[in-house]
């Protein structure tokens, strides 16, 4: 019946979005119907594939430096070791988070 979504609350019976206030009637009526047992799915957590974490941050250097790296051999190695890192078994997914 409810969903946690970041700072807000979503009603999925009417698609409605409830912001965390105490002044809001509709947070009022979710609290209410918790009390009374109502169904609260935690939020839709995204853990990354291994294409999102290799061109990430954490992954390959910017081109720049990988052109640099060529010019001194180092390139070949940092593929490596970026690539072991982050091998291709990591798939990603959605998983629900557990309710606060």
């Amino acid at each position: 019946m409810y969903k946690i979504q970041g700072n807000s609350i979503l009603r999925t019976t009417d698609g409605a979005s409830i912001p965390l206030s105490d002044s809001n009637r509709d947070y009022q009526q979710f609290i209410q119907d918790v009390a009374n047992g109502a169904t609260v799915e935690g939020e839709t957590v995204t853990e990354p594939d291994y294409v999102a974490l290799r061109t990430g941050p954490d992954g390959y250097a910017p081109t720049g430096e990988q052109l640099g790296m060529i010019a001194d051999g180092t390139q070949k190695a940092h593929v490596a070791e970026v690539k072991a890192k982050f091998p291709k078994t990591i798939t990603g997914g959605e998983s629900i988070a557990d309710v606060p």
